[in-house]
């Protein structure tokens, strides 16, 4: 009887708790991590497949994706508040029966009293408790919303967690494919200069060469091995912060794409910070905990105000069976006085915590606009940077051209044919680091403005490249 009497009250207090429930319903990951495979590391790791394996396999992003779940059940555990709360228990004693005299008990009732006995008596008893918040003022509605922007909250930070993650492992793809095209090129400078020595070894036999253009040929070969040198090494070290920034711990060595080609993005500065407005998810986080600190203010300013529930209780007892039963119903009211102006300070607290809440949401759209300006800038500087070093590349190519002719007809020097190959080399690698360094720019551009980098890439890869000449 006492339990339907309190389900029924539930109904009439709580109307619209499905539509709350539904409320709360989380919105899908942006992309949890898939069950754990082996790794295996393909002998070519195209860039789209480092984003997939940093996906599955990132601890940072495990951790962030696990936070939220944790969050999730938050909101479970605020909507329990609604539900009532039923507990049973039994028990059995063996205990004596003496009577304990207590105060106001008249001088001539002693009288009738059996002395004390050590003779014990089975006890039992079992027992149905139910209880039921009826009303709070707000205090499980306010609860119920914090936890719902909360978990809101940490998905959008873990999605923003991802998004940095594969922007880390595009630019270190890229810096990795940047350094194997830089070694490329010192093998090429080394071979060129090798070329050099054994010319200028020939015509010193025969007295068309000084002794100098010798000694000249040998240092810059020199030079060359050691900048090869130093490029093998930035090899082996970005290849282990591509590991790094993908999650895993690997032996295995693997290439690259290494191309020289890029798609162009739209910088229009005004455009993208509008994007960015709308898309960044730490943003929304921001936004989400702001939220859930003003339910989290609301709950403490609603702990003034009283409480109302119903308990019912269901009861068998008895020396012997079968246990006598007993039932009861009742309502109870809570009343706040004075908790030693606990419940002030918390709310205080609340209130500043609330306004910490949107000085950090500001703080991030300032962040954006000026990160968003500064990439654009980045970019198109390094899209001068590739036409410039391409102009660069044309001239050295003829320049060397035209000191190589005039060595061999006698009418040029060695001196000039070197700093002409020299000048070739650099520009190979200028034009390199250009390239690359657009497609850094771009990552960070991508990634700044709220767009998934992963998505970016597939993009790309379905898209004809512009290939620089």
């Amino acid at each position: 009887m006492s339990v339907f009497c309190l389900l029924a009250l539930t109904t009439a207090f709580a109307p619209s708790l499905t539509a709350q429930a539904a409320d709360t319903a989380p919105v899908t990951p942006f992309m949890a991590p898939a069950k754990e495979r082996s790794l295996t590391i393909p002998s070519h790791l195209s860039l789209l497949q480092a984003m997939e394996i940093t996906v599955e396999r990132h601890p940072q992003y495990k951790q962030a994706i696990h936070t939220a779940q944790a969050n999730k059940e938050i909101i479970g555990e605020a909507f329990s508040n609604y539900l009532p709360h039923l507990s049973a228990g039994a028990g059995y004693n063996y205990e004596t029966g003496n009577f304990v005299i207590s105060p106001g008990i008249p001088a001539s009732f002693l009288t009738f009293l059996v002395p004390n006995s050590n003779q014990a008596y089975d006890f039992y008893q079992a027992s149905f408790n139910l209880t039921e918040t009826v009303f709070t003022f707000g205090q499980r509605v306010t609860q119920l919303r914090q936890a719902k922007y909360a978990y809101k909250s940490s998905i959008d930070q873990a999605q923003w967690t991802l998004y940095n993650l594969l922007y880390g492992v595009e630019s270190a793809y890229d810096t990795l494919a940047q350094n194997l095209l830089l070694v490329d090129a010192a093998k090429k400078t080394v071979d060129d200069y090798k070329a050099q020595l054994q010319v200028a070894e020939a015509e010193f036999q025969i007295g068309m060469a000084a002794k100098f253009d010798v000694l000249n040929a040998r240092v810059n070969l020199s030079n060359a091995r050691l900048n090869l040198i130093t490029g093998q090494n930035n090899v082996t070290t970005s290849r282990v912060a591509l590991n790094n920034a993908m999650g895993i711990e690997t032996n295995v060595v693997y290439d690259v794409d290494t191309g020289l080609s890029f798609v162009p993005f739209d910088a229009d500065g005004t455009k993208l910070i509008r994007m960015a407005l709308e898309n960044r998810p730490d943003l929304s986080s921001a936004v989400n905990q702001k939220l859930a600190d003003l339910q989290n203010e609301r709950y403490y300013e609603s702990t003034f105000m009283p409480s109302i529930g119903m308990t019912g209780g269901y009861t068998y007892a008895s020396m012997f069976f079968p246990l006598t039963y007993n039932w009861s119903i009742g309502a109870t009211i809570s009343v706040p006085i004075f908790s030693g102006f606990l419940t002030v300070h918390q709310e205080r607290q609340a209130q500043k915590t609330t306004l910490a809440a949107r000085d950090a949401e500001e703080n991030v759209r300032v962040g954006i606009v000026s990160a968003i300006r500064q990439d654009v800038a980045n970019l198109k500087t390094a899209m001068q940077r590739i036409k410039t070093t391409q102009d660069l590349l044309a001239q050295a190519t003829e320049s060397l051209r035209l000191a190589a002719g005039q060595y061999q007809v006698g009418v040029g020097s060695a001196v000039a044919l070197t700093q002409a190959e020299a000048d070739l080399a650099a520009a190979r690698a200028q034009v390199v680091q250009a390239v690359y360094g657009y497609k850094i720019a771009r990552a960070a551009l991508i990634k700044d403005v709220g767009l998934d980098p992963l998505s970016q890439a597939r993009s790309r890869k379905s898209m004809n490249e512009e290939r620089v000449k």
